[in-house]
């Protein structure tokens, strides 16, 4: 049901575009009471599609408080909608089919939150997006604060074609997936029972596929393009470090690429310099960046967050043990070094993790950390094999 929420008002909203997006500096103790946050960052891609609600309180130490009990919903200019129910709290789903996301077609959301206020955004169209017409890398040395921290690595780069003026601007995200190994040694555990027993290869881990986010915004206007083929769009360096194994064995890149109008673009453009600036959105005293979400009853209060809705196309490349690169292994990691008696154990201080390691013909058994014969400890780690693996 469409609540209280005029169709008149939706119909006949139009939206008007800015050349950029304010910045502003809001008291600290504004958001001390509580600024609402409203994301909402939906495709042309049938599926689950998910809005965030929350507040923010402070910016110093700033922590997610999801705002539950609310209402949400996106609406099509034509005054169709689709309602969003919360699965977790802070976080409202809904299925988007492909009869409703209408490319050319313009959309907002609203939301109403448990104390009886209501909030609307902007009308966003949804645009066609260009396919990614290539994806690969290249060996390339990268310096840091000098020469001394300099690595090599690889470079992905995208070529896609500009043909049409539909295609205003587009934005990038990108993941990528690895694969660990960890030594080939002897794993242990001293158990609650206070027995050591030999680590079963169930729970000797040494293969992991480990999967990131990577932070990094990256976004272009195509107006000053000419019509034809892109070459050579760069992305974030991978340095080939030996400990983090990135690029030893086999390394994925999946780039996502997005259409937006002009003011989800400067939104993204103006937050990739605000974390450039500040380290994140959320630090301390940073410039932050108008919403597109206003309160309908009071134009005043201050709304975090942004609505957008986009075309997005992907792509998926790979390097398997790239030529150019030295790729061995780095002998002292994990290797059990002992470190002499130690203390009174309790209860409380089990499981230990212990490993047996050769190295130049002789063996070391000692104390280890649970990653090094457990790979799945690492942030965002996983033994099972992806699909696109």
């Amino acid at each position: 049901m469409m609540k209280t929420f005029s169709k008149i008002t939706l119909l006949l909203t139009v939206v008007l575009v800015s050349a950029c997006l304010e910045r502003y500096y809001p008291n600290e103790d504004d958001l001390k009471k509580g600024t609402l946050v409203i994301n909402a960052h939906l495709t042309d891609q049938p599926g689950d599609h998910v809005i965030e609600i929350s507040r923010s309180v402070g910016l110093s130490y700033p922590s997610f408080y999801p705002v539950s009990g609310s209402f949400a919903q996106v609406v099509r200019e034509d005054g169709d909608f689709r309602e969003f129910s919360e699965f977790r709290p802070g976080y409202y789903k809904a299925y988007l089919g492909g009869d409703f996301l209408q490319t050319g077609s313009s959309f907002l959301i609203q939301v109403i939150t448990p104390d009886g206020n209501e909030y609307e955004s902007d009308l966003d169209k949804l645009r066609p997006v260009p396919e990614i017409d290539s994806l690969y890398y290249l060996v390339e040395r990268n310096s840091y604060a000098t020469e001394s921290d300099s690595f090599s690595g690889l470079r992905f780069y995208a070529d896609f074609t500009y043909d049409k003026e539909a295609y205003e601007y587009l934005r990038w995200d990108l993941t990528e997936t690895y694969e660990f190994h960890n030594p080939d040694m002897e794993g242990f555990i001293l158990d609650v029972d206070f027995n050591m027993k030999v680590l079963p290869d169930t729970s000797n881990y040494r293969t992991c596929y480990i999967t990131n986010a990577l932070s990094g915004i990256h976004s272009m206007a195509l107006s000053f393009l000419d019509f034809g083929i892109y070459v050579k769009k760069p992305f974030a360096f991978v340095a080939n470090i030996q400990q983090e194994q990135k690029l030893h064995h086999k390394y994925s890149l999946l780039v996502k690429q997005y259409s937006l109008g002009e003011e989800g673009f400067h939104y993204w453009n103006e937050l990739k310099k605000t974390s450039q600036e500040q380290g994140f959105l959320f630090d301390r005293q940073p410039a932050l960046l108008k919403s597109n979400i206003h309160n309908v009853n009071d134009e005043n209060e201050i709304i975090l967050g942004f609505f957008t809705m986009a075309g997005v196309t992907e792509k998926r490349a790979f390097a398997v043990e790239p030529e150019g690169l030295d790729l061995s292994p780095y002998r002292w990691y994990c290797f059990p070094v002992p470190r002499g008696p130690g203390g009174y154990l309790t209860r409380e201080d089990l499981p230990i993790y212990y490993a047996r390691a050769w190295m130049d013909g002789g063996s070391s058994f000692a104390q280890v950390n649970k990653h090094c014969v457990d790979c799945r400890e690492y942030k965002n780690s996983t033994h099972i094999k992806p699909v696109f693996w």
